[in-house]
């Protein structure tokens, strides 16, 4: 184990003592089914989803696939349980999936496990009573850059090629992002692309980690984040959430600035930007607040706020 992957390890177990504590006392919406799937039959612990739905609703209903967070390091289906479950409860299918983890893969493998997942999404929506026309895609801080990520590859063939992975016959009507994290190449930011100054060993390392021994020759490298991977897309409604006291609440701006500017080029159908202020705040908020504490009142004026904005983008 290099220092590297080291770190990434330190990093998973104190992200996984802190959701465990916090995600013990919180109770699960009643009303809502949840099946579990492997999306590939390989027998990977990572390779499962799991599908969502209101207990004793007939008929298809519109669907929304989720994409966990975790720092690219830790997490699976089970982290945003709660929260999709809240989303299910309202009326809709919901998928979330495991993907495998970095170090254990790099970037373009966790890329390769979210298509297989969307693909077999595709393959079992009829089944499902899941619509596969109008979907929205979500996903939050580094399922933020991962969703969006996807759903530039299935607008852009090139970039489809470049990553190795075939889009599913769904169709997506809108992004929704909480507090995503998707400049890759400059995770802790000072301001604009920059890594902040005294972290460009941590920078390295982390690039290491995503591309390999030698990541700024690695074919993905130049089309790894959202500035990049965004360029040559049209992209449908995008909606960020994202709150004053957000940690890493420079990429939130980053991006929503970068957004608007595309809005206005007609490069992006519409963008919301979807921010909670100090004064505003009910509780404290912090990263993913919404995600990972769906009870708050906060929490729940943002998730209405998101199923609004998916509403308005399949009119």
């Amino acid at each position: 184990m290099n220092f590297g992957e080291f770190v990434a390890r330190k990093m998973e177990r104190s992200m996984a003592k802190h959701d465990q504590k916090f995600k013990s006392t919180q109770p699960l919406p009643e009303g809502v089914t949840v099946k579990s799937f492997d999306y590939l039959d390989d027998g990977h612990e990572m390779h499962k989803l799991n599908f969502y739905r209101p207990a004793g609703v007939e008929g298809t209903l519109p669907l929304i696939v989720d994409v966990h967070g975790g720092a690219w390091i830790y997490g699976d289906k089970e982290l945003n349980k709660n929260y999709c479950m809240h989303l299910a409860a309202k009326g809709y299918c919901v998928a979330g999936m495991s993907y495998r983890l970095v170090p254990e893969v790099t970037l373009g493998e966790q890329v390769k496990d979210v298509f297989a997942a969307l693909n077999f999404i595709a393959g079992k929506a009829r089944e499902w009573g899941a619509e596969k026309k109008d979907v929205m895609l979500t996903g939050d801080s580094a399922g933020g850059h991962l969703s969006s990520l996807a759903l530039c590859i299935c607008l852009d063939k090139e970039l489809s090629e470049l990553y190795g992975v075939t889009p599913p016959p769904l169709e997506f009507c809108c992004l929704v992002m909480s507090h995503p994290v998707c400049e890759v190449h400059s995770i802790l930011r000072g301001k604009d692309l920059q890594p902040l100054k005294g972290m460009r060993a941590f920078q390295s390392m982390f690039d290491k980690l995503m591309f390999g021994s030698d990541p700024k020759n690695a074919k993905l490298f130049k089309k790894a984040a959202f500035s990049q991977y965004s360029e040559n897309v049209v992209l449908p409604p995008v909606m960020i959430i994202g709150c004053e006291r957000d940690v890493y609440l420079r990429h939130s701006l980053f991006l929503s600035r970068l957004l608007k500017q595309k809005s206005e080029e007609g490069k992006c159908a519409r963008f919301v930007f979807d921010f909670t202020g100090k004064k505003e705040e009910k509780d404290k908020l912090c990263h993913v607040y919404d995600i990972a504490y769906p009870d708050l009142p906060d929490s729940q004026r943002a998730a209405d706020a998101a199923l609004a904005f998916f509403r308005d983008s399949r009119a």
